[in-house]
């Protein structure tokens, strides 16, 4: 599911990344898979042009904590879009 953001753009997502595949808000692009961390990287860099943010939460192991953890590697260098959820149909954006 892609939510409205404000102003009326679609915000994309990438809702998990675990075990090579990756969820995604849209139906076009809903079940993504990967064999290794190269790849894994590919397809990332290929979704953060691709407009999609990342969802980030305080805890357990978000997507968001995925990109971040291959930026702190040194295997990642791409500027990405973060997203969290105030209430219902109120997602927040941020770069990371």
């Amino acid at each position: 599911m892609s939510l409205p953001e404000p102003g009326g753009a679609t915000l994309k997502f990438v809702s998990r990344i675990h075990d090579g595949v990756i969820n995604t808000s849209d139906a076009a692009a809903n079940t993504l898979h990967y064999l290794d961390e190269a790849e894994l990287i590919c397809v990332v860099k290929q979704l953060v042009e691709d407009g999609y943010a990342f969802v980030d939460a305080p805890s357990g192991w978000p997507p968001a904590a995925v990109l971040l953890h291959l930026r702190e590697q040194g295997l990642l260098d791409t500027p990405f879009i973060a997203v969290t959820w105030s209430g219902p149909g109120h997602p927040r954006t941020y770069p990371l």
